[in-house]
């Protein structure tokens, strides 16, 4: 008989080690899966996803279910456990000449041990590599019978998770909304970067991503075409002057000023300037010219483009705070911000760095600082004060370098090759340090 009751409380362990099981993976899974794909399911009828997606949408009280599932399993099988292994191991200890008492604690040490042992193997680290892994069907599996425990233990439940809640209070920590659950920025990232290693993400998808968190950081001087590098057309230019810069720029829209750029006065759209011109002999822009939208320099483009959106505009004059004409943004130049250069059949596609020989390259000047340390593995400290090469070699030397003036800087070497009247156009860089 006595056998009998101990084969019984040893399945009866066993059992309870198996609910012990159940609980883990119902609380690894319903914090593992994500609504969208319980979403997809249930609107193909699916009833065990409705009912799993009702569980995450109260996952604090389903998780404290699943505690005091797994703390009252732990408890039963501790109280059962201890009880067979005294019978079992008592008696063991007792025929090698130790006294009852030290053999009573050595047969409750052992027996906790074993214990332990199967009920971390089996109970908890099993069902939750199960459970991360195949969170999904774990999650249907398990969603009836989480939601019957639930609601008979609810009472306590709800007890237990005020008592929580009071405490916290007690220690001046504010309880979390409800559900909230709050992943930061550079903890994201770091996901976006696993998935990439592990082939899930791909690089372009992840450029993408990357450019989505940088995006609202950029203000428009960040990106801007600057004033040196504008097209225009002034008010008062010949009809051949107008057709000369709008054909060999390839533009669908060109600011207006007159007498001076810091007199923008409009923006003539390159389908009206053709459609005048096919009906009259001459061209005046005056009737033809739409108002220009004016952006400040330090505007987030972020909400440039939002404003772009509602008004329906493609192109904004960037100004600095004394009305001066700092340079233009296009819609297109926003959207590269997210997806990259985009080359139409317009543009010509040219280099930014031409490598000469070894740790020597000709640059462009107006190349940003940005792009040019992640080339050269270089440490040019960024300014507000200048986005370019171009504009940080100005600051460094106080003026515009002159022509095949030498700049030395660390451990690289900058030469002025190129200038059109105070604009610099190309720059060689030796590089003293190692090949790029």
């Amino acid at each position: 008989m006595k056998e009998e009751n101990l084969l019984f409380q040893g399945l009866l362990i066993f059992a309870l080690i198996l609910v012990n099981a159940v609980f883990v993976v119902a609380e690894y899974a319903i914090v593992r899966v994500r609504s969208s794909e319980l979403d997809a399911l249930s609107k193909r009828g699916n009833l065990r996803a409705k009912r799993a997606k009702e569980i995450i949408i109260n996952l604090n009280k389903y998780i404290s279910a699943t505690q005091l599932g797994i703390t009252f399993v732990n408890l039963l099988i501790g109280w059962i456990g201890e009880d067979i292994f005294i019978r079992l191991l008592l008696p063991v200890f007792t025929a090698i000449n130790i006294n009852d008492s030290v053999s009573q604690t050595m047969s409750v040490i052992v027996g906790l041990l074993i214990i332990t042992y199967f009920t971390i193997t089996i109970g908890e680290l099993a069902p939750k590599a199960f459970a991360i892994k195949k969170y999904l069907s774990a999650s249907l599996w398990i969603s009836y019978p989480l939601t019957i425990f639930y609601k008979i233990f609810k009472p306590f439940i709800w007890v237990l998770e005020k008592s929580a809640s009071l405490i916290i209070k007690m220690m001046g920590i504010s309880s979390a909304d409800k559900n909230e659950v709050i992943h930061t920025e550079e903890e994201i990232r770091q996901v976006i970067l696993e998935g990439t290693k592990s082939g899930v993400i791909d690089k372009t998808e992840q450029q993408l991503i990357e450019n989505i968190f940088e995006f609202n950081d950029k203000q428009t001087r960040d990106i801007m075409v600057p004033r040196n590098q504008m097209i225009a057309l002034n008010i008062d230019d010949s009809r051949d002057t107008i057709f000369r810069k709008v054909t060999e720029e390839g533009y669908s829209r060109v600011p207006v000023y007159k007498d001076t750029i810091d007199n923008i006065i409009g923006i003539i759209y390159t389908k009206d300037l053709v459609s005048s011109a096919v009906h009259m002999d001459t061209i005046a822009l005056q009737d033809i010219i739409r108002p220009a939208y004016f952006v400040s320099i330090m505007k987030h483009i972020g909400i440039l483009l939002k404003e772009f959106q509602k008004n329906k505009i493609h192109m904004g004059i960037v100004i600095n705070e004394y009305g001066g004409v700092e340079g233009l943004v296009t819609m297109e130049d926003i959207i590269e911000e997210i997806v990259g250069e985009i080359m139409d059949e317009y543009d010509l596609e040219t280099s930014e760095i031409i490598k000469l020989k070894e740790n020597q390259y000709f640059i462009d000047p107006i190349i940003s600082v940005k792009d040019f340390n992640a080339k050269f593995e270089a440490d040019i400290p960024e300014d507000p004060y200048y986005n370019s090469i171009g504009g940080f070699l100005c600051k460094v030397t106080g003026h515009i370098p002159s022509l095949y003036e030498r700049i030395d800087y660390k451990n690289y070497t900058f030469i002025i090759y190129g200038k059109i009247g105070n604009t610099m156009k190309q720059i060689k860089v030796i590089n003293n340090n190692t090949a790029v």
